[in-house]
């Protein structure tokens, strides 16, 4: 109870840490690269007997969603998309050691299982529009025609959503870093007020 006296009485200095917190959260994240987004969806079917009720062909259809967002990630994967024809896609970043190339190939493309449907979701994010819809739009491309490759199952991949393109910078997130900041700050303004109470 003292505690929360001692930060009540001391509000406003509080409110002042959280503020500059949050402002500096938000000119840090000025100087980070700004990353645009593209996502592109995918329908997943898989090619099951008949008589298979509906929910055991979507579940199958989950199961191999969510094993195509694993192997989206790998090397292998990586290398077919490079070569994919028809993208024109800048590989100088990738041009490092290969543990730097996984951790910015990781970063580059976010894929997402939809839970209760057969659909993928791929978001690709690079500092360039063009380079963020043709990586999304390569990701798409080797599912379609080389997925079945990695499922280990007879599905049908289909493009359902080609790629669209963030309008503003979608990396970093002003916001959750304001709120990070205005947090961090605030916490340390009420844990510097309840050390020097105490000393």
């Amino acid at each position: 109870m003292a505690y929360t006296s001692l930060i009540l009485h001391h509000k406003s200095s509080i409110i002042k840490a959280v503020i500059v917190g949050a402002l500096i959260a938000i000119l840090v994240s000025i100087f980070l690269p700004q990353e645009y987004a593209a996502t592109t969806k995918l329908l997943v079917i898989p090619k099951v007997n008949l008589g298979v009720d509906p929910y055991t062909a979507v579940k199958s259809g989950e199961r191999i969603n969510q094993t195509l967002s694993e192997v989206i990630r790998t090397t292998s994967f990586f290398d077919k998309v490079m070569s994919a024809p028809g993208f024109q896609i800048d590989q100088t970043p990738y041009q490092t050691t290969e543990q730097k190339k996984r951790k910015r190939w990781k970063r580059a493309v976010s894929p997402t299982a939809l839970s209760g449907t057969s659909l993928l979701s791929v978001t690709a994010f690079n500092t360039d529009q063009k380079q963020a819809e043709a990586l999304a739009g390569a990701v798409a491309s080797v599912l379609h025609t080389q997925g079945t490759q990695y499922t280990g199952a007879d599905v049908e991949i289909k493009t359902v959503d080609t790629p669209v393109l963030s309008r503003f910078p979608v990396r970093p997130n002003y916001v959750l870093n304001a709120i990070f900041g205005a947090l961090a700050f605030g916490l340390f303004a009420a844990g510097r007020l309840v050390w020097k109470s105490e000393n």
